[in-house]
């Protein structure tokens, strides 16, 4: 492995590396509190500033209060409209890439095998109004394909942790315990969520009836690309292994195995879903 260590003259007068994070989980404490003592011990003097909203985030990164901002892909697009395009994502996770949304019915609900056309004036359970995953991308997709989710079907949005983007998964839990006592037909949910829900044993009760197109979730964010803190800032976060006992917990927690180079092309489908809603992209 490359050392990526400093001279000792330099390390001295190197600036705090401020990344931004939203705490939408007491984990992300956990998380964050690994991640800067491991980048401490490899000289890079970085420090977390925690935020309650995206919303927050964007302002602080926008003002340059931070250096990055760990967003989500909402976040993303936000700081591209707010920068005029000028931000660059700089690196993900692996497991940002390609994610899809699913709508779920109970088991033997003729929808499992007649998809949308079983559902149509039906009740589906969507997510915060914030949410990408559980609203923003299935709502845009669903119209798409000739579904308005608020007219063709019987859409019922759950504001529940907005300023999160549904990075709490709070909603989408919440509408399948609906969806499971009856009190809806269906209920949208991210792919990770649904992974939760086969690991808790509930692929039985329940099964796919619609998904969405693919699309990319979480990046780092920077408003220039080009300087040298960023670069040494990917380079270390490439270097992190999942094995390593200082990092195995907090990687876990990230829900990340490998951080990898950016894909803009992941977000297209969002970039449009927000350009056609505009500011009532939720509505």
């Amino acid at each position: 492995m490359t050392d990526v260590r400093l001279p000792d003259a330099d390390r001295a007068s190197r600036p705090i590396y401020r990344v931004g994070a939203v705490a939408y989980k007491a984990q992300v404490v956990t998380i964050w509190e690994a991640f800067r003592r491991w980048f401490h011990d490899r000289d890079l003097p970085l420090e977390y500033v925690l935020f309650s909203t995206y919303d927050e985030q964007v302002d602080a990164l926008a003002s340059g209060w931070i250096d990055v901002a760990w967003n989500t892909n909402l976040a993303y697009v936000a700081t591209l409209d707010r920068t005029g395009g000028r931000s660059h994502a700089i690196a993900m996770r692996d497991t940002d890439r390609d994610w899809t949304s699913h709508m779920l019915v109970r088991t033997g609900d003729p929808a499992a095998h007649d998809g949308l056309a079983g559902l149509r004036g039906r009740r589906v359970g969507f997510g915060d109004a914030d949410s990408p995953q559980a609203w923003i991308l299935p709502a845009h997709a669903l119209r798409a394909q000739g579904f308005d989710p608020l007219t063709d079907l019987l859409g019922e949005r759950l504001d529940r942790d907005l300023g999160k983007h549904g990075d709490t998964g709070g909603a989408e839990f919440a509408q399948v315990e609906r969806l499971l006592a009856a009190d809806l037909d269906a209920a949208v949910v991210s792919e990770p969520t649904w992974q939760a829900m086969r690991e808790a044993g509930l692929a039985e009760r329940l099964a796919v009836a619609w998904t969405s197109p693919p699309f990319h979730h979480c990046n780092f964010t920077v408003l220039d690309a080009s300087t040298a803190d960023h670069a040494r800032f990917v380079a270390l976060l490439q270097s992190m292994d999942e094995g390593d006992p200082q990092l195995r917990d907090a990687m876990r927690l990230e829900y990340v195995h490998r951080w990898v180079d950016p894909d803009p092309t992941g977000y297209a489908d969002l970039i449009a879903a927000v350009s056609t809603r505009g500011p009532a992209v939720g509505a």
